[in-house]
């Protein structure tokens, strides 16, 4: 297994190529980070324009809490919507909380990264990484979607002895794979009502799974409010 230091403007991030599933471990072992987080899995993709104040806002008040808490969060590492917004949100508050990109090799490249096209199948440009996180794992695959299994093991991996939690902020088909994966391991889920697709339809459906809850985007005391309560223990929760 190789690692990899990439250069963004004014730093280098470490960057981890597991092979295979089995390599996870040793592969986060890498990123040298302390023994176990509680960690907040975010789940989404593009935010539409119409729904981007409150979508911003809500990953504002995420970014906040999960720094508070001493959290780290996982989510894809390229450079765009939900991904992108919270990396800026990190950077633009000085916030220290670890953020881990995880995402496809193949698809994806950075400053000095390749340039290859052989396996995209949308276009003749890789997506770029997002600048401002503090680690990524780059796994292999073919099409978005194959990282979900690493994403859900590597939140179990790195929270160890304490909890986590997945939080969707809209989403399209890949991110109801990360939400099933989530829900089958016993992680519970939050969507954030109102910032459209996936989250809007989950929170209109009578039926859905007992482990999803179900907050508007625009409640900042209720998103704080249920991140507490799904990744701290109750004796934490008495604490100050």
């Amino acid at each position: 297994m190789r690692t990899q230091k990439i250069e963004f403007p004014g730093k280098e991030v470490l960057c981890v190529f597991p092979a295979e599933r089995s390599e996870l471990g040793p592969a986060i072992s890498e990123m040298r980070l302390n023994d176990g987080y509680p960690v907040i899995v975010l789940v989404g993709g593009e935010i539409e324009e119409q729904k981007a104040e409150i979508t911003n806002r809500a990953i504002k008040i995420i970014s906040g809490i999960a720094d508070d808490l001493n959290a780290l969060v996982i989510c894809g590492g390229t450079d765009m919507g939900v991904m992108a917004e919270i990396g800026q949100v990190r950077w633009t508050s000085g916030y220290t909380f670890p953020l881990i990109g995880v995402t496809l090799e193949s698809l994806v490249t950075w400053t000095e990264g390749p340039r290859s096209t052989s396996f995209l199948w949308w276009g003749k440009k890789r997506l770029e990484l997002a600048p401002h996180f503090s680690h990524f794992i780059l796994v292999p695959g073919s099409q978005f979607g194959d990282e979900s299994p690493w994403i859900v093991d590597a939140a179990t991996i790195l929270s160890h002895d304490h909890r986590s939690v997945t939080i969707l902020i809209n989403g399209s088909d890949v991110s109801r794979k990360d939400i099933d994966l989530s829900l089958a391991i016993g992680r519970p889920v939050i969507a954030l009502s109102r910032t459209g697709q996936l989250a809007d339809e989950l929170a209109t459906d009578p039926d859905r799974h007992k482990l999803i809850s179900v907050i508007p985007a625009n409640s900042d005391d209720r998103i704080i409010e249920g991140i507490r309560s799904a990744i701290l223990t109750v004796e934490q929760m008495k604490q100050p």
